[in-house]
C-alpha cells in the first residue's frame, strides 16, 4: 500500500475535537457542520474554531406521510420546505428546511447501510434545500483549481479520483461534488467527504487486501478507503467538469468540448439525485445554477477504453489535456 496516498487500513485520520452544546460530535461537512447522534465515522469531526453553520441529525419517529404532500415520486413526499425521503427496509429521513435530519431506521437495518443513505440521498437532498448544486462526479484539485468526472455507473470515476491522488493531486470529493457560488457567481468545489469508494479489482490495483477494508454495505462490492490527512475545509475554485464515456472499438476515445445546450444538458443529466428538483420547485433555480456554472466551468465529453489494460495509458492522455490552457 502507498501510505502517501491513503490511509493505514484500520487507522482513522486525526481528528479534532468537536461537540454540540448537547454534546453530540460535530463533524465536518462541505460548507456545513453536521452535529448528530448517530456515528458518522466516514467524516472528519470540526475543528474547534470551526463556525460554519450547524445541522443536526438525530434519530426519532417519523411519520409515513406527509399531510401537505400531493404525491410521492420515488420515495420522496414534498410538503412546502419540508421532505420526507423514504428507503424501504433502511429508514425515513425527514429533511427540515436544510437544517435537520430526522432519521427513522428500519428495525434490523445495519448502520453501514443507514451510513450509506444518510451521507447519499439523504444529504443530497438537504444540500438541494440549502441551494447548494450537487453534481454526481469525483474531483480533484490541480494548480488551476478543481476537475471533475462524472459519468454513469461503471465509468471508473472513482479509480480515476485515486489514480490521480496517487500521481500527487488531492482528491476533493468522491461521488459527490458539491458545487457552491461566490459572492460573483463563479461556482467553487467544496471539499467532500475524506475517502473513496473503490470495487474489488480497483482496490487490488493499489495494493490494498480487501478482507482489511469496510464494505460500503453488505449488498455491494465496493469498499471504503480513507485518504490521507485532514478534509479540506474550503472550496476550490472549479475549472473542468469531464463527462466520461466508453470509446467504441480498439482505439482511444476522443476528447470534445461541449457547449451551450450540449454542456447545459450535460450538467443538468449529471446532478446528483436530480429527480428531487421538480416536485421541490427548484428547476428555475437549477437553470440559473447551471448557467452560471457554465460561464467558467468547460465541460468536456471524455471516451475512453474500459480495462486495465488501456488505464495508465488514458490516465495519461487525461492528465496532458487538464494541464493544458483553457483556449481564448
Amino acid at each position: 500500500m502507498n501510505s502517501r496516498v491513503f490511509a493505514a487500513v484500520g487507522d482513522r485520520p486525526v481528528r479534532h475535537a468537536g461537540q454540540s452544546a448537547a454534546g453530540n460530535p460535530v463533524y465536518s461537512c462541505f460548507d456545513f457542520r453536521l452535529a448528530s447522534d448517530l456515528p458518522l465515522d466516514d467524516l472528519a469531526l470540526a475543528n474547534p474554531g470551526d463556525r460554519r453553520p450547524v445541522v443536526t441529525v438525530r434519530a426519532g419517529p417519523v411519520r409515513e406521510r406527509l399531510p401537505d404532500s400531493k404525491e410521492e415520486i420515488d420515495g420522496l413526499q414534498i410538503a412546502g420546505p419540508v421532505a420526507l425521503l423514504t428507503i424501504p427496509g433502511v429508514a425515513r429521513f425527514l429533511l427540515d428546511r436544510g437544517r435537520e435530519i430526522v432519521v427513522d431506521p428500519h428495525p434490523g437495518v445495519s448502520e453501514r447501510k443507514l451510513r450509506l443513505f444518510l451521507l447519499g440521498s439523504a444529504l443530497g437532498i438537504l444540500c438541494h434545500q440549502r441551494g447548494l448544486l450537487p453534481l454526481h462526479a469525483n474531483a480533484i484539485v490541480t494548480g488551476r483549481g478543481a476537475v471533475a468526472f462524472a459519468g454513469p455507473s461503471g465509468a471508473g470515476k472513482s479509480t480515476l479520483a485515486a489514480e490521480f491522488q496517487r500521481r500527487g493531486y488531492r482528491l476533493l470529493a468522491d461521488d459527490v461534488c458539491m458545487v457552491d457560488f461566490a459572492e460573483n457567481g463563479a461556482p467553487v468545489a467544496l471539499p467532500g467527504i475524506p475517502r473513496v469508494k473503490l470495487c474489488a479489482d480497483a482496490a487490488t490495483r493499489f495494493g490494498l487486501d480487501c478482507s482489511l477494508l469496510d464494505p460500503v454495505s453488505e449488498d455491494t462490492a465496493k469498499y471504503h478507503v480513507p485518504t490521507e490527512g485532514l478534509a479540506l475545509t474550503q472550496g476550490v475554485p472549479f475549472r473542468r467538469l469531464y463527462v466520461m464515456s466508453r470509446a467504441d472499438g480498439d482505439r482511444p476515445g476522443d476528447i470534445v468540448r461541449l457547449q451551450g445546450e450540449q454542456a447545459m444538458a450535460a450538467l443538468m443529466a449529471h446532478t446528483y439525485r436530480g429527480f428531487c428538483l421538480a416536485p421541490m420547485g427548484l428547476h428555475e433555480r437549477h437553470f440559473r445554477h447551471c448557467a452560471a456554472m457554465l460561464r467558467s466551468v468547460r465541460v468536456y465529453a471524455a471516451a475512453r477504453q474500459w480495462g486495465f489494460d488501456h488505464f495508465d495509458r488514458e490516465v495519461d492522455r487525461l492528465e496532458r489535456h487538464l494541464g493544458e490552457d483553457d483556449p481564448a
